[in-house]
């Protein structure tokens, strides 16, 4: 088949999902053309993209140049792996939500934009999988939300949409940093009121995410790929010295799975209901029964594994994703 990946061109090929998905699907024999994000535009109502064939090669390769003009309706089926740029999202999703229209997508682009995130996943049937999270704009909401429950001293504060572990803070009582990590966390309000007035400063606050801090997820935070529905593989993030986030980006480690049977089949019923909104490949992060988040855009399971391993699961991954996707059967590999 004639797959397009839309991703972002850099110099070199890398180890990570942008180079390692196109190369599992030339290898399982699908046609495969890379298309930059940055570059989505219509033209005379057809969606266009700047483009290159991948004929393969090697991690370190001078990455192929995505300068060829090509029509995103012409493929059997879109995987997107990247977002475009912040000051383009707007009308870049508005333009991917034409383009799933008229051409199958692994992910469906609406879902991801919606799911994808701290909050969306709240929205699903199966949410109880998940540990209880807040989402607030005003700093008075979370110290109140955290003085009510006295049975919990620590909780995480986050931002809804970034990801790599950005921005990510541990909060605990009696921490002097308490109220300012809060305070940053949703926009400096008070500062910027009284510096500027809130009549010429305009609208401060923004969203944070809070949720228990779960001690286990230290040691115990697993990165579990599903694809079509089926569990394909993953690795353990762990932490080290006094860093809580276990993310690779701020020098998290990666070693072997060690999800619970129990850790897989909460997985399971959540990427059952994902795949009911059009999403074929997602990344959990899980431990002790809970589900943290999920991660749609470009879940790192497939070089995790690799690193953790030595075991490439980018055919079965990808595979198991066109199956999904083909609404063929999946087997699973647990």
């Amino acid at each position: 088949m004639r797959s397009l990946v839309l991703t972002i061109e850099s110099d070199r090929y890398e180890e990570v999902n942008n180079f390692l998905i196109p190369r599992s699907l030339r290898r399982l024999g699908h046609e495969v053309t890379l298309g930059d994000v940055n570059t989505l535009r219509i033209i005379a109502n057809s969606v266009f993209v700047d483009g290159a064939a991948f004929d393969g090669g090697q991690v370190g390769d001078d990455h192929v140049r995505m300068n060829e003009s090509v029509e995103c309706e012409s493929f059997d089926f879109v995987w997107l792996l990247d977002y475009a740029h912040p000051r383009l999202e707007r009308e870049f999703f508005q333009i991917m939500w034409v383009l799933e229209q008229r051409v199958p997508f692994i992910n469906r682009p609406s879902s991801m934009y919606f799911v994808n995130s701290k909050i969306g996943v709240i929205g699903l049937q199966s949410r109880g999988a998940f540990a209880d999270t807040h989402v607030f704009n005003r700093e008075s909401d979370i110290t109140r939300v955290i003085t009510d429950n006295r049975s919990a001293d620590d909780w995480v504060i986050k931002p809804p949409n970034l990801g790599c572990g950005a921005d990510v803070y541990l909060l605990q009582r009696g921490d002097p940093n308490f109220s300012s990590i809060i305070q940053s966390s949703t926009g400096n309000t008070r500062q910027k009121y009284e510096m500027h007035s809130r009549g010429s400063y305009g609208l401060a606050e923004q969203y944070a995410v809070l949720q228990r801090f779960i001690p286990e997820m230290r040691q115990a935070e697993n990165r579990v790929i599903f694809a079509g529905g089926e569990f394909v593989g993953g690795y353990k993030k762990s932490s080290t010295g006094s860093e809580f986030r276990g993310n690779y980006a701020v020098g998290g480690v990666e070693t072997a799975l060690d999800a619970s049977d129990e850790d897989i089949e909460l997985c399971r019923t959540v990427a059952t209901e994902l795949r009911e909104h059009g999403i074929n490949y997602v990344g959990f992060d899980v431990a002790k029964s809970y589900i943290v988040e999920v991660n749609l855009v470009n879940p790192g399971g497939i070089s995790g594994q690799l690193n953790a391993t030595g075991e490439d699961i980018g055919d079965v991954a990808c595979s198991a994703a066109l199956a999904g996707l083909m609404g063929d059967p999946v087997t699973s590999r647990r």
